[in-house]
């Protein structure tokens, strides 16, 4: 089946880091597809009817003027895309105008389109992170943040290798099904299954690992690329970013909310919220 990443594009330059982690990482012979896509300002926003009508001219050419710009940052990604050997059929450009706010924008497109993640740069979740701080319907804690989020840093060869972290919790093996299904068919992609042992956790290392790989391995990853870690710690998210850092991993993969975290109190569980604020050295993959 093909896998098919929304991979967010702006003028800003840093929007970029989602493009050059998508084009480092994925560098052998099976290529997602992808739709780039560029939420513009909406020059009509917040205007009645008659004023549009009265002000046509000036908005259609200030929207032509928009649709400009956001054209020549598609173009900028796409060229960097096909000089790393993406194909150009595997390539889609897409161009909105700003509806719901950005960030709900994003996770629409995300939601009719049917893919499998949303990839934006580390400095484009900032929109994102406005959803965490308000008060906002149900359905953004929910049914929008179903597809995967990766959140991508600005490596222009990103390692091959992915740190995939399990408790045992419907979060943690639903991201492991999407590790396996995003790279069952890329060979040059190793996964260490990770499970830290904390406190009083209810989970069991040795289950929490054997039903990650069986999720992996469902998937067609074959079990010479499935490795494991067991640890203890006294803090989670420092023990996961230490094994990160130190194994020098170009992904970590991680549900938003462990065993005993609650996804309607967080938008992100403390513990992937911990990882966000502080992972510098991979780009950060997170199921619901």
């Amino acid at each position: 089946m093909d896998r098919h990443i929304l991979l967010i594009v702006s003028d800003d330059s840093s929007s970029l880091q989602a493009v050059r982690f998508v084009a480092g990482f994925f560098a052998g012979q099976e290529k997602p597809h992808l739709t780039l896509l560029y939420v513009a300002p909406n020059p009509k926003a917040g205007l009645t009817e008659s004023e549009i009508i009265q002000d046509y001219g000036n908005l259609s050419r200030r929207e032509a003027q928009i649709k400009s710009l956001a054209q020549t940052a598609l173009d900028r990604a796409e060229e960097l895309l096909v000089s790393k050997h993406f194909p150009k059929a595997n390539i889609h450009k897409k161009i909105t105008f700003k509806q719901l706010g950005t960030a709900n924008d994003i996770i629409q497109e995300g939601i009719t389109g049917i893919y499998d993640a949303i990839a934006l740069g580390r400095r484009g979740l900032s929109r994102l992170e406005e959803l965490i701080d308000d008060s906002v319907s149900k359905q953004v804690f929910t049914t929008p943040m179903e597809i995967p989020l990766w959140i991508c840093r600005s490596h222009e060869k990103p390692a091959s290798s992915v740190l995939l972290c399990t408790d045992g919790s419907p979060a943690s093996l639903r991201c492991a099904d999407h590790v396996g299904f995003m790279l069952a068919n890329a060979p040059e992609h190793e996964i260490t299954l990770l499970h830290v042992a904390c406190g009083s956790s209810p989970a069991v290392p040795e289950d929490a690992i054997a039903q990650a790989r069986r999720m992996l391995e469902e998937n067609g990853v074959a079990s010479r690329r499935i490795h494991q870690k067991i640890i203890t710690c006294s803090n989670i998210a420092e023990a996961i970013l230490r094994v990160a850092r130190e194994g020098e991993y170009g992904v970590l993969a991680t549900g938003r909310t462990g065993r005993g975290e609650s996804r309607t109190l967080h938008l992100l569980g403390s513990v992937s919220m911990n990882l966000l604020k502080h992972l510098e050295s991979a780009t950060l993959w997170i199921c619901h």
